[in-house]
């Protein structure tokens, strides 16, 4: 039980993290335009979790995004961002950001191990 909790603490501060990268990344005074294509990648992946979770919310928020991305689909390339595209400061807060999902998916394989092996 007590497990749960610092697996719940734990997300909850890396969400906060992301956050605040995020809103560092969209705070300058540059604007930005959706990458649609995207939201219809999301799409793609939300609705078979929602499938198999049995998941309203992922599946009508998949749905949502496939259609956003294919009611925009002639603006796909216009707006795609490569590594190429990105400037510095993008770039860095990219490394961050991978940095922080990786760490977070290995520390989770960690204590999943522990768990299976009853260590923790």
């Amino acid at each position: 039980m007590i497990m749960r909790f610092w697996i719940i603490i734990s997300i909850a501060i890396i969400l906060i993290v992301l956050g605040i990268l995020f809103v560092m990344l969209t705070s300058r005074k540059k604007e930005y335009k959706p990458d649609y294509y995207s939201f219809f990648v999301m799409g793609i992946i939300w609705v078979p979790f929602g499938i198999i979770f049995d998941n309203k919310i992922f599946l009508i928020m998949g749905i949502a995004f496939i259609i956003t991305g294919l009611i925009n689909k002639k603006k796909w390339e216009k707006n795609r961002k490569n590594w190429k595209n990105l400037d510095k400061t993008e770039k860095r807060i990219m490394i961050i950001i991978i940095s922080i999902l990786l760490i977070s998916l290995i520390l989770g394989v960690v204590f999943l191990l522990l768990k299976k092996n009853g260590i923790i």
